[in-house]
């Protein structure tokens, strides 16, 4: 199974690569594999390559699904699930800031 990462892109670099926040202030250059893309699009990267791009809402379900499996890994581990998850979202929800 392969794993999207969401991230915005906050500046296109070249006609081959952009750089994207990965949902903490983390900048990445990636590679640019849509067509199309602008500044402030929301985008999914795997690989190091954006892959497609995605609405707003989409980012949210993601940021949901991996809460749920922080959520699950620290339940397995004994740390305090909750705790995980607040740290998570507070971090994540960040990209969704204009």
């Amino acid at each position: 199974m392969c794993w999207g990462v969401p991230a915005k892109v906050v500046s296109i670099d070249s006609d081959v690569t952009a750089t994207v926040d990965f949902l903490s202030g983390t900048l990445k250059k990636v590679v640019i594999g849509v067509d199309d893309l602008k500044i402030g699009d929301f985008v999914i990267v795997h690989a190091g390559v954006i892959i497609s791009k995605v609405t707003k809402e989409d980012v949210i379900e993601n940021i949901n699904f991996i809460a749920e499996q922080i959520r699950e890994t620290a339940l397995m581990t004994g740390e305090d699930a909750d705790k995980a998850v607040k740290e998570f979202l507070n971090t994540a929800m960040k990209i969704l800031e204009e």
